[in-house]
């Protein structure tokens, strides 16, 4: 006989482990107990030593579906002479402040099969859930997670769930939102009105409604979506005029990975992330087989599809209705929102907002307490370097994060470096924040853009629960660099009014240090960051950025940057991809051949270059070294786009051309001079040679892509000759351009004799929406314990 005392954190309280021990326990003859503490949960366990053995191995191997460890001590410990297993109640307080809250998570296998079994007491119930799967940051009001202070507290548990939820041998042991059709909340289908109609069954009226080409809103675990058949252009083509989004990318909905495999190829490490509890939108390439008015419809001029499987009951249920012999189509599964507000919940603000986009609305009575949108990542299998965390969705292949939101917010980041109580805001676009104490950070949901009342409200409602559940009280507040953003703008007053410490931190310094913050890098490093804007500290346009990173990512130097293009008109040239074309073109080779190339925007970006340095003209040209607005103005110059809707269109419609085989493809030159400064003009210069002998866009979006990663590789060379740095750090909403990470990844593993150590953001996403954990690193000089 022996005994152990088995210490394990992480995310590991209000998901089922307490009971997953007591079964393991109970199944191999052991005697013990678990607690919650403050510390996370505590195992003594007495028996054998190989059932001790074989309990440890489970919870390494297989622990609870949704949990997190961090880490598992065991140590010997003295026998007490237990005779049986047995759960005990955590004294009052000593687990409120260890629990983690853990993110939503998609229907588990069990409930799944439940639903869809008639002679389950589940059968078709839309609200079923347990230890393993369900809603529990979208249901919480307050810590502790106990069921009264969730939005189940209006449903009184009848007796069978409640022996379910007493019972500790049963998955839904200790369940907050444990529910059946006889005590649990209800779905119901009202018109666009307000009407309720009245129908037998909602989900099935609600599958004929959508099969007919109807509009309907959907009520999900973070909020509503807009759903239609993502196989009917016409049905998408209706949603996309009354939403007001006609060109921005459409997320689908589908049942299984079959269904999505119509849609797009998928790889083995592509369905593990589809199939996986946070259940994210994964960005896809295309089934060669889909056709063009499908693919037109769903993400025109994009390399592939936005797609998700089916995540809750509700869904489900929908996919599994038949009618008339036929079952659902892939469906669109948009947020509802209008542009960059926040995704609504609530029922009153959809129909006073959204009553002219949708035909119907399937609700229910579970109040959302914490909205979140749906995550967005991709999965590289390319690059070198992996997460140094224990959060991957999968085993094998690399995710990216682009969104980060349900199924990840609010888990907690471990991490080595020590912060006083902390609060850093992001930036303006891909709103985020990030609260930190001690070693743990919070890196909230995705918010939306920073830019009008509503998503600032959805800020302040956001960080207010983040604040009082995690029982943090910032003693330092830190922003971006930019004067003007509504964020850096709040960050002020709010440090203002608490009486604490204000930092700002630039743009792309902050890019850079949330990727040294994700892979525990603590050394010096190269780092690139593109995208496209960012406030330099000379008041300048930066967003095609080579630093340098001392000090654990503290303090910077800027070793290089793009060199900076004409932006003739200011925000015009953003909005106007030709426009952009039209500048560089002009400047490069002269207003003669932009006005032979683009008629009256050459003649205009011409005459306001002339006159660049009058003093009282010159805000009208405003110069940038921005990576976006080099994608930017290649697309202008082969004619992709001519008016930007959502931000990154054209680069992606640039990308969408790119061939995915590249072998005997020779890259356009850029020159890099002494100082490090990259110039696109022999690129440019190249480009309009090819559009001379006629070759095709496909061509030359290879030629492009190859060309600014060759160039880009050999800089980070220059840079490692300089500097004796090989760790290369790379960040930036561009880094969301799959084949761009590709081709560095792969041109980095060249280079045996120097090599070059490339990192990728994983978990916090390259766009901005990750900022706040750089910001909070670049300033730990002053705020670190």
């Amino acid at each position: 006989m022996a005994a152990a005392r088995v210490r394990v954190t992480g995310a590991v309280q209000g998901v089922g482990f307490r009971p997953f021990c007591y079964r393991e326990a109970v199944r191999r003859g052991l005697a013990g107990f678990v607690l919650n503490d403050l510390a996370g949960v505590q195992i003594h366990l007495e028996g054998s030593s190989q059932a001790i053995s074989e309990f440890v191995n489970e919870l390494e191997t297989n622990p609870p579906t949704a949990s997190r460890i961090t880490e598992i001590k065991v140590a010997e410990t003295e026998e007490q002479g237990l005779s049986k297993f047995k759960i005990i109640e955590s004294e009052a307080g000593q687990a409120s402040q260890a629990l983690e809250v853990s993110a939503d998570l998609a229907t588990c296998e069990g409930c799944k099969r439940e639903i869809l079994d008639s002679e389950d007491r589940r059968y078709r119930y839309a609200f079923t859930n347990c230890t393993d799967c369900g809603p529990r940051y979208t249901i919480i009001r307050e810590l502790p997670y106990d069921r009264p202070k969730t939005t189940m507290q209006e449903f009184r548990m009848c007796a069978d769930c409640q022996q379910e939820y007493d019972n500790p041998l049963d998955r839904r042991f200790h369940a907050q939102p444990d529910a059946c059709p006889v005590c649990g909340p209800e779905v119901v289908l009202f018109e666009a009105s307000g009407r309720v109609l009245r129908c037998k069954d909602p989900i099935k009226e609600t599958v004929r409604l959508l099969m007919s080409g109807k509009i309907v809103a959907v009520k999900g675990l973070g909020g509503y979506h807009l759903m239609c058949d993502a196989m009917d252009p016409e049905s998408v083509a209706r949603l996309r005029n009354r939403k007001r989004r006609p060109h921005k990318p459409l997320a689908v909905m589908c049942r299984d990975t079959e269904q999505a495999r119509s849609l797009a190829v998928i790889s083995r490490e592509e369905e593990l992330v589809l199939r996986a509890p946070a259940a994210p939108v994964l960005l896809l390439p295309w089934n060669p087989e889909v056709p063009r008015d499908v693919r037109a419809a769903l993400a025109p001029l994009n390399p592939g599809a936005g797609i998700m499987l089916a995540y809750t009951p509700i869904h489900h249920l929908m996919f599994a209705t038949i009618l008339k012999g036929a079952r659902l189509n892939p469906l669109i599964a948009t947020s509802a929102n209008r542009g960059d507000e926040p995704i609504i919940a609530d029922e009153g603000e959809l129909l006073e907002k959204l009553g002219d986009v949708f035909d119907a609305v399937l609700a229910h009575n579970r109040e959302i307490a914490n909205r979140i949108d749906d995550s967005v990542a991709l999965v590289s299998s390319d690059s070198p370097s992996g997460s140094p965390r224990g959060e991957e969705v999968s085993s094998r292949g690399e995710i990216h994060l682009i969104r980060r939101a349900r199924g990840f917010a609010p888990a907690p980041l471990e991490t080595p470096f020590r912060f006083q109580p902390s609060l850093a805001v992001g930036a303006e676009m891909k709103g985020s924040f990030a609260v930190a104490d001690g070693n743990r950070v919070w890196l909230s949901p995705h918010i939306g853009e920073l830019s009008n009342r509503e998503t600032m409200e959805f800020f302040e409602q956001t960080l207010g629960t983040y604040l009082r559940w995690f029982r943090v009280e910032p003693e330092v507040v830190v922003c971006d660099a930019h004067p003007d953003y509504l964020s850096t703008r709040w960050a002020e007053r709010y440090a203002e009014d608490k009486g604490i410490r204000l930092y700002r931190v630039q743009h792309h310094h902050a890019h850079v240090a949330s990727v040294m913050f994700e892979h525990e890098i603590e050394e010096e490093v190269i780092g690139l960051a593109l995208d496209g804007t960012g406030y330099g500290p000379d008041g300048s346009i930066w967003g095609c950025e080579l630093l340098h990173l001392t000090d654990r990512g503290v303090r910077f130097k800027r070793l290089g940057h793009l060199k900076p293009l004409p932006l003739v008109g200011g925000e015009l040239a953003i909005r106007r991809p030709r426009r952009m074309a039209a500048g560089v073109i002009a400047d490069l080779f002269g207003a003669d051949k932009a006005i032979a190339m683009f008629g009256k925007d050459g003649e205009i970006a011409g005459k306001m270059l002339e006159r660049e340095n009058d003093v009282s003209r010159a805000l009208r040209v405003v110069r940038a070294s921005s990576a976006g607005r080099l994608f930017d103005a290649v697309a202008g110059l082969i004619g992709l786009v001519d008016e930007i809707t959502f931000e990154a269109q054209a680069p992606v419609a640039l990308e969408s051309l790119c061939p995915s085989d590249l072998s005997g493809t020779t890259g356009y030159p850029f020159a890099i001079n002494d100082d490090l400064i990259l110039d696109p003009a022999p690129c440019f210069a190249a480009i309009l040679e090819d559009m001379d002998k006629g070759s095709g866009l496909s061509a030359i979006s290879g030629r492009f892509h190859l060309g600014f990663a060759n160039a880009l590789v050999d800089w980070l060379e220059r840079a490692r000759e300089m500097t004796g740095i090989s760790t290369v750090v790379l960040s930036g909403g561009v880094f969301a351009n799959r084949t761009l990470v590709r081709l560095l990844s792969t041109l980095a593993c060249e280079l045996v004799e120097k090599p070059i150590s490339l990192h990728f953001p994983r978990l916090i996403p390259a766009t901005d929406g990750g900022l706040a954990a750089g910001q909070l690193l670049a300033a730990r000089a002053l705020i670190e314990l």
